[in-house]
Order: structure tokens, then sequence, then C-alpha cells
């Protein structure tokens, strides 16, 4: 059994009830949008005046950007921000998937009622962003429904990355917005609500492999421009 919704962030560190995953997410923004340009080295005191966290809350959301491959840290300890282009953009939304997916078997194996019930909100937030055509609520739905799989799973590990990783898809979608063929994701989604109702494990992993192979790749595309930084994208 997990906790409801105003917890699904615990899972990768950020404060409940942020929309953007809180200070990693924030974070996150000022990456994509180049407000942090690549090459910058990262101050975690400056990080933490400006955004008003504790040095504590700034280490665990570098952590989680470093997961991501947003930070890179060098062998002398100092922080990073790493390039990112179209193709790692790419990178980590499949490992995202990937990491996910990874939760599937066991997690529809344990499934209790309440657990079911609380998933299946879930997708309907999901449902309802690919409705309203709101990019950035259905990144943050996805990825609110992937820390509660891994939750389930009891595999805290799993629910810190896909938290983390979460976050870029999250900024990806918002870029892209309400511009991508939004037919092909309310398929995909109505396709995991069925599965899941019918706790088919080995369905649930097709249906993801096909959101993940198939539908996210173009959205991604839709937000950056291919060999430019993701920043420079429109």
């Amino acid at each position: 059994m997990i906790e409801k919704k105003n917890d699904v962030h615990a899972g990768s560190g950020a404060p409940a009830g942020d929309r953007h995953g809180g200070l990693q997410g924030r974070l996150t923004d000022a990456i994509v949008s180049g407000a942090l340009a690549p090459g910058t080295r990262v101050d975690e005191r400056g990080l933490a005046a400006a955004f008003g966290a504790g040095p504590a809350e700034v280490l665990r959301a570098l952590d989680g950007l470093a997961a991501a491959g947003l930070i890179a840290v060098r062998r002398d300890g100092t922080r990073w921000v790493t390039a990112l282009d179209g193709d790692r953009a790419r990178d980590v939304v499949a490992l995202f998937g990937d990491v996910w997916i990874g939760s599937v078997r066991r997690t529809m194996a344990l499934l209790r009622t309440d657990d079911l019930a609380y998933l299946d909100e879930l997708v309907d937030d999901v449902a309802l962003a690919v409705r309203w055509r709101d990019g950035s609520a259905f990144g943050s739905g996805l990825r609110a429904l992937a820390v509660a799989f891994a939750r389930i799973e009891g595999n805290t590990e799993r629910a810190e990355l896909v938290g983390s990783l979460g976050t870029l898809l999250e900024c990806v979608a918002r870029r892209a917005g309400s511009v991508f063929d939004w037919s092909d994701v309310r398929t995909s989604v109505a396709r995991i609500a069925v599965v899941l109702a019918e706790r088919d494990a080995t369905a649930m992993r097709t249906a993801l492999m096909d959101l993940f192979d198939d539908v996210l790749p173009g959205i991604v595309d839709r937000a950056v421009t291919p060999a430019l930084p993701l920043a420079a994208a429109s």
C-alpha cells in the first residue's frame, strides 16, 4: 500500500504538491531554458540563496539532475551543467521508460485493491491532461505514475531514479505544448488504463513499451531541434 497523491513526490525527494517536482524541477527548467548554460560551474551556496533552499535540499536536487545526465560531477567534486541536445533528451526519456518498465512485473503481482484504485486515479489524471492537451500535466502525470509503480514494488532507489528522470520528461512535454499529435497519446493512455484494470503484467509492459518506443519520441522531437542545444529549440 502507498500513500495518496499529495505524497507521490516523496519518492523523488521533491516536496509534495509542487507542480514541477520542487527544486529539482526548477533547476531542470533553468538548464533547459539556458538560464544555466552548458559548461556553467554549479555554485551550491549560490543556488541555495537564489532558490531559498537549504544545502541538503540543493544537494538532493543536484544528485537527481546528475542521475538524469544534466549535471556532471568531476573528480575534484565540482559540478558542471552538461550540454543537453536532442539525442541526450531522447536517451533520458528512453531510460525513464526502461526503469519504469523494470518495475511492472513485481508491482502488478503485489497490487492490492487500494493500490489499484490509486493507480487508476493517476491514470485518470494523465487521461485528463491528454483531453485538455496539457503537455505539462501529461508529463507530471506520467512521472507520478512511474513513481507510484516503484513505490508499490517497494523499491525506493527505483522510485528516486524515475522521479529524477521524469522531471526532464515534464520539461520536454511542457515545451512541446499542444503542438504534437495527441491521438496516438490518447490511444496509448487508454490502453494502459485497460490493462491496469486486468492486472496483466505482460500486457502492461507491452503498453508501456509502445508508449516509450512509438509515442514519446515524437513528443521529444517536437520539443527539440536535432543537433541544436535543447535551450535553443523553439
